[in-house]
């Protein structure tokens, strides 16, 4: 199973030092090409700044593991989300 190929974005929810939650949105474009046949969704993901600036810069902010992935492009509607 992957993700239909085009925009999407990433979503994972964390907690900050001070223990409130915290939404981190990333926008990339799931892309055609192999990857791995280990049982569950995986796609190829590319990012407008580079995998490696996009793994620096995610794992920065301390995420789970696990995160979510969705078709489009929609941040700024989690960002207001996120602000309420």
């Amino acid at each position: 199973m992957s993700v239909k190929h085009g925009p999407v974005k990433l979503l994972s929810v964390l907690e900050t030092k001070d223990g409130k939650l915290k939404l981190l949105v990333a926008e990339g474009a799931s892309a055609p090409g192999p990857v791995l046949k280990i049982g569950n969704t995986n796609s190829r993901y590319r990012f407008p700044i580079g995998a490696k600036s996009f793994v620096n810069g995610w794992n920065t902010n301390g995420p789970a593991h696990h995160c979510a992935v969705g078709v489009g492009h929609i941040a700024s509607k989690i960002k207001k989300t996120g602000a309420c």
